[in-house]
Parts: structure tokens; sequence; C-alpha cells
């Protein structure tokens, strides 16, 4: 049985060379892995943008807006980024480029606070 992960646990597989290092900053993170279940598909091509371009706008991850455009992470005020995994879930994440971490601070339904629809549709494996 695999462990239950924490705030602060690193999101498998670890990086490989230059790229980012994914790991949970929040408890509202830790549903993370109940979706990579339903949609793992859209997760593993989730987890490949983001350990090399976490912070380049795309057709499924944009930066947020407003009071949702930073987030408080160790101290550190860092930009808050979402990525569509499928059209009702949604995950929010921070870009730490000094440090080269993702930061998962949502994963969800898609949140009540942005009201914008999904261009993705959801597919399985």
């Amino acid at each position: 049985m695999t462990p239950k992960p924490g705030r602060g646990d690193q999101i498998p597989p670890p990086p490989t060379g230059e790229q980012y290092d994914l790991r949970y900053a929040t408890k509202e993170a830790l549903a993370f892995p109940e979706i990579a279940k339903q949609f793992p598909g859209n997760t593993d091509e989730l987890k490949a943008r983001l350990r090399v371009a976490p912070d380049i706008r795309s057709d499924v991850q944009k930066p947020l807006k407003g009071r949702l455009a930073t987030r408080s992470i160790g101290g550190q005020s860092l930009p808050q980024w979402q990525y569509d995994i499928s059209g009702g879930h949604r995950l929010w994440y921070c870009v730490d480029a000094e440090r080269r971490i993702v930061w998962f601070t949502y994963a969800g339904r898609h949140p009540t606070a942005t009201t914008t629809q999904s261009r993705r549709a959801p597919t399985t494996r």
C-alpha cells in the first residue's frame, strides 16, 4: 500500500537534469493522486509539461489573475498558475523559478473562485 502524500512531499517521479521538482504545498493539493487515477493521460501530460515549462502560457495552463495571481509559499510570494486537467478538474500551482520547484496548491473540481471554461476534454488510458 502506498502511503498518503503530505505537504512538502515530492510528486513522483523525481526530476532529472534541469527539470523542475513537483511538490505538494497545501492540503488542498493532496487530492492530486485521486485525480491522476481518474485522468492518467492528462495528469501524465501535466507532469511532463510542468517539469520543463511551468510558466509558459498554453491551451491548458495560464497564470491566475487578481487576488489569486500570487500566493505565499514558505514566506515567499510566488506567481500562481492554473492547469486545466479536464473539463471539470483543475490544478493550481506556484512556480519557484529560483529553486526550480513547482508547488501544487489546489487539485480538484473547478473552483468557484475562477469562472472560465476549460478547452480540455477528459481523456483516459
